[in-house]
């Protein structure tokens, strides 16, 4: 091989590098900017939902206007719900407040979440603390499990089954 020839090889690995070099950077810078915006193809499931939005720092906000609704049961009215996930837990907070004119003790409750068809997607127990005539109290019950993108919630008082003992 001559010299020439030699040289004319050598510039052109050289700008074959060159252009690798630019084409990897543009591409990696993309995706920077993708991931920064929230849309690499990994953060969009994790940021698309019909009835929540993501904040900053992850934690997923149930959006639903239903859920939103006041909920009654018994003598409870159940207001301000508010249901958010992160890192896997979903936590329902609410404020209950006993419409009756009679103290209401501790009542165990159970929490359905539903989606859109009013289909069931989990159901859960509580617990709403005793609470004076007119008194509000918080309610805060959590699952671990993503259920951010629920529609509407169902509460009502807990069964109570009797446990069966083997002899």
């Amino acid at each position: 091989m001559k010299k020439s020839e030699r040289r004319m090889i050598l510039i052109l690995v050289i700008i074959t590098i060159v252009v690798i070099a630019i084409l990897v950077k543009v591409r990696n810078g993309k995706n920077s900017a993708e991931v920064e915006n929230g849309n690499s193809d990994n953060n969009q499931t994790a940021v698309s939902g019909e009835f929540f939005e993501t904040l900053e720092d992850g934690t997923k906000k149930n959006t639903s206007n239903k859920l939103a609704e006041v909920k009654k049961f018994e003598n409870y009215e159940i207001s301000n719900i508010q249901l958010t996930e992160k890192n896997g837990d979903t936590l329902l907070l609410a404020d209950v407040k006993n419409m009756g004119e009679a103290r209401a003790e501790d009542t165990l409750i159970q929490i359905t979440l539903l989606d859109k068809e009013g289909k069931e997607l989990v159901t859960y127990d509580g617990i709403i603390s005793a609470v004076d005539p007119q008194g509000t109290v918080p309610l805060s019950a959590a699952i671990a499990m993503d259920f951010a993108n629920t529609y509407d919630v169902l509460i009502k008082r807990a069964e109570i089954v009797p446990e069966v003992v083997e002899q």
